[in-house]
C-alpha cells in the first residue's frame, strides 16, 4: 500500500530550488542594491557625531567636559542639563551646568561646543591618574574619551 502526499525526493528538490534562489538574490547585483537601500535608510540626514574636546578640573570641583558637535546635524539642548549623561570610570555622574560656547541660541550647531559641568562629582578623582569618560547627549549621541593625567 502506497501512502498519498508528496514525496521525499520532491521536497528535496522544493527546498533546493529556494536555497539557490535565496543564494543568487543575495548575491546578485539586485541583492546588493537592496541591502545597499537598506543600509542607506538609516544614514539619511546623518547621524550626528560629538566629541570630547578636553577635560578640565579633575581632582577639584567643578569638572568641566568640553563636547563639541562634530556634525552634520545641530542638536537640541531645550533638555538641559537631564539630555546629558557622564559617566567616569563606570560611575554616573550628575551634570549640574551647561554653557555653550557661541550663539547661545539652545541648540548646539555644527563646530560649536557645549561645557558640562559636573559640580559634586560623586568619585574621589585625582588629575594625575588615567580615567574612560563617556558622554550621552541629546539625539541618541555619544562619545568616549581617555583622560591621561600628567
Amino acid at each position: 500500500m502506497k501512502r498519498a502526499g508528496i514525496s521525499r525526493v520532491a521536497v528535496e528538490v522544493i527546498i533546493l530550488v529556494i536555497g539557490v534562489a535565496l543564494a543568487l538574490l543575495i548575491f546578485s547585483p539586485v541583492g546588493s542594491y537592496i541591502f545597499g537601500a537598506l543600509g542607506r535608510t538609516s544614514a539619511v540626514g546623518g547621524q550626528t557625531t560629538i566629541a570630547i574636546l578636553s577635560v578640565s578640573g579633575l581632582g577639584s570641583s567643578p569638572i568641566n567636559i568640553y563636547v563639541k558637535n562634530l556634525g552634520p546635524n545641530d542638536l537640541d539642548l531645550s533638555g538641559g542639563v537631564s539630555a546629558w549623561q557622564v559617566f567616569i570610570d563606570n560611575t554616573a555622574e550628575t551634570v549640574t551646568g551647561m554653557t555653550e560656547q557661541g550663539t547661545n541660541d539652545g541648540k548646539l550647531s555644527v563646530d560649536e561646543v557645549v561645557v558640562l559641568a559636573i559640580g559634586s562629582p560623586s568619585g574621589s578623582y585625582s588629575n594625575t591618574s588615567s580615567y574612560s569618560i563617556i558622554v550621552y547627549g541629546p539625539g541618541g549621541t555619544q562619545t568616549e574619551y581617555l583622560y591621561r593625567g600628567g
